[in-house]
């Protein structure tokens, strides 16, 4: 969710405050100028993270369906580093790089869990 929130949220699509209260901030996020007061504390409940996921999938989603090369190479600024421009190609790299990754995560996790020998 955080991810999709800078990334799409803040960096192409220009919103000044994009983080839905359910986003986990990593351990620099304050470094990089996050207000973590923004970011609920507590155990949210499944569908509730569901929902706020769902939300980003079909933002991105809707995008990349309609999608040109030109809207692709346009210079957008970078959400965490302001003074190092990326495109909307590199945006969305991003946020799919980040959706790999915790995919792997949890087929790890969960391989782990159940006692898979690929874990």
């Amino acid at each position: 969710v955080l991810a999709t929130d800078a990334w799409w949220g803040r960096a192409v699509l220009e919103v000044e405050q994009p983080f839905h209260p359910l986003g986990q901030a990593g351990p620099q996020a304050a470094e990089d100028g996050l207000d973590l007061s923004l970011f609920v504390t507590g155990t949210p409940s499944y569908a509730e993270v569901l929902e706020a996921r769902a939300a980003r999938v079909a933002m991105v989603r809707d995008f990349l369906a309609g999608v040109t090369p030109e809207k692709l190479v346009v210079v957008r600024r970078n959400p965490w580093s302001p003074q190092y421009p990326e495109t909307t190609l590199s945006c969305v790299h991003v946020i799919l790089e980040e959706e790999w990754e915790h995919h792997r995560f949890a087929v790890r996790d969960l391989g782990a869990i159940e006692g898979s020998p690929g874990a």
